[in-house]
């Protein structure tokens, strides 16, 4: 049982978010940028609203996960043991400071990302179309895959696939920010912070709009059948348009969550991270989303949002962040049961 007075001493995560999120705002301030208390409100006020819902949402998807072990194992143990971590005040406090650190984390990632265009005015999208060519010897991997699928079922299957993105990760991250061991859920978000925050500054590092903007007549013929794609990229294009505006005068009307970024493919790396976390700690979801991950390639090279080239440095960025937490806030080392011991 946790002690106490260690309910409020730092954890990594924390030791991690809160100087990342501190030098983020004071680069944008230094740039040049608005950055105040009404942008801590905007970015926050809806992540307060939707704690409670969250909360309920990673409970529940526990107590099912538990209910069907239990079943399999004919022992109720895992469930009772899960029911009275929960009910422990510092389960609850775990889970406050770990929410906490995710809403600063996406205040960094809207941001440091819709701020792009306003401070490094170098397009890279030249040449990551012409690494990818080198990489696939000679070959467009995004020609290539419309070619191949332009008049079948498929790209309309990868749109829905794609829209449902930010869902998947929502629930995986309830799921797993609600589970019995403080250390696995600590470690987990540990993950998920430098997966983004890392992304967050390398799309600033290296601007890219990705071939949709910059390739337009290779995917004019499969985006019909993508409608959601198609509508989320002009969505995302207008509001680009606008922050460019920044650049002669004061910034107005624009929406901070539509920022345009291509290199690295944080889509394809969230679902790569949570493959290889379901790889231990939650094994039936392992093969779900190992696929997922294959899904979420072709979904964002045939839409045209991602070059090949920013799904594999994703992947690579979600290994190096899954073997940084394990090591700076190591978790269990296995799924956890009755046998094995406590957190």
């Amino acid at each position: 049982m946790t002690s106490p007075r260690r309910w409020f001493a730092p954890y990594p995560f924390e030791i991690y978010v809160w100087p990342m999120a501190l030098a983020s705002a004071a680069a944008l301030k230094l740039w040049g940028l608005r950055i105040d208390w009404n942008t801590a409100v905007y970015t926050f006020r809806p992540f307060v609203y939707q704690a409670p819902r969250l909360l309920l949402l990673g409970v529940t998807l526990r107590l099912a996960y538990l209910s069907v072990r239990a079943i399999r194992e004919r022992s109720k143990e895992p469930l009772e043991d899960y029911l009275r971590a929960v009910l422990r005040p510092g389960w609850l406090i775990l889970w406050l400071r770990m929410y906490l650190a995710y809403m600063v984390l996406n205040y960094v990632y809207f941001w440091v990302k819709v701020a792009i265009p306003l401070v490094n005015f170098n397009l890279w999208d030249a040449r990551l179309w012409a690494l990818d060519r080198i990489l696939h010897l000679g070959f467009s991997p995004s020609i290539f895959l419309v070619e191949l699928t332009r008049g079948t079922a498929l790209p309309a299957l990868l749109d829905l696939w794609y829209g449902i993105w930010i869902q998947t990760v929502i629930w995986t991250i309830a799921f797993f920010a609600c589970a019995r061991e403080a250390r696995l859920r600590r470690s987990f978000l540990l993950s998920c912070c430098l997966l983004w925050s890392v992304g967050t500054w390398l799309y600033m590092s290296v601007p890219a709009l990705g071939p949709c903007y910059t390739q337009p007549k290779v995917f004019a013929e499969v985006l019909p059948d993508m409608p959601r794609a198609q509508g989320g990229q002009e969505l995302l294009w207008q509001n680009y348009q606008q922050v460019l505006m920044g650049r002669e005068g004061p910034l107005r009307r624009f929406n901070p969550t539509r920022g345009i970024a291509a290199l690295p493919s944080l889509h394809v790396a969230a679902h790569f991270l949570f493959a290889l976390w379901c790889r231990r700690f939650a094994r039936p979801f392992y093969l779900f989303f190992l696929i997922a991950t294959f899904l979420t390639f072709l979904g964002s090279i045939i839409s045209g949002w991602h070059y090949a080239v920013d799904a594999y440095l994703g992947l690579a960025l979600a290994w190096g962040c899954y073997w940084l937490a394990c090591r700076w806030d190591p978790p269990e080392t296995a799924e956890p049961t009755p046998a094995n011991g406590q957190a």
